[in-house]
């Protein structure tokens, strides 16, 4: 395994999942899907494990797709002791790689950057998206000194325009 990559590569990657516990005696780690799709993980080759701000590159030496369940083998893991220590780390690829999308689908880390929109008037900008009980929160840079989290639901937000780097908001109080 290798450490980090150069920050302009690092950019145009996208998690894809996480891996899990180890499965087996050969080294196979269990992988939770983030967009429930699993296809996309048989031709995986060089991928980038993320932790907590640390990178690495890691070459995925054999992958199994059986029903719902993907197990994926690293280079240099034979065993479930060596597997692991990866056990929690997100696999990153570059777009190319990731889930296709379907029409009006979009992957979370396109949010990122989007103007929020409330009747018309620009009212702040999606600066990351984090992790929320039932669903994603938006973290909305207001002023230079100020963020507000939004829930991601359809009670707050309404159309989402990726193209056009703009999400709508429906209503105000929830930017107090």
């Amino acid at each position: 395994m290798q450490n980090s990559m150069n920050n302009s590569s690092e950019e145009r990657l996208l998690a894809i999942g996480r891996l899990g516990s180890p499965h087996g005696v050969q080294g196979f780690l269990r992988v939770q899907s983030y967009s429930g799709e699993t296809a996309h993980f048989a031709d995986l080759g060089e991928v980038v494990l993320g932790r907590e701000g640390d990178r690495r590159i890691a070459r995925v030496e054999e992958s199994r797709l059986t029903g719902p369940e993907v197990l994926l083998r690293l280079s240099g893991c034979t065993a479930p002791e060596e597997a692991r220590i990866w056990t929690g780390w997100e696999i990153l690829v570059p777009r190319s790689q990731a889930a296709p999308l379907g029409p009006g689908e979009y992957y979370i880390a396109d949010l990122e950057g989007c103007e929020l929109v409330l009747a018309g008037k620009t009212v702040g900008s999606v600066e990351a998206v984090l992790e929320g009980g039932e669903s994603p929160l938006l973290e909305i840079r207001r002023t230079a000194a100020r963020s507000v989290l939004v829930p991601f639901r359809k009670e707050f937000i309404g159309t989402v325009d990726i193209a056009g780097r703009r999400i709508e908001l429906l209503v105000d109080w929830i930017l107090e």
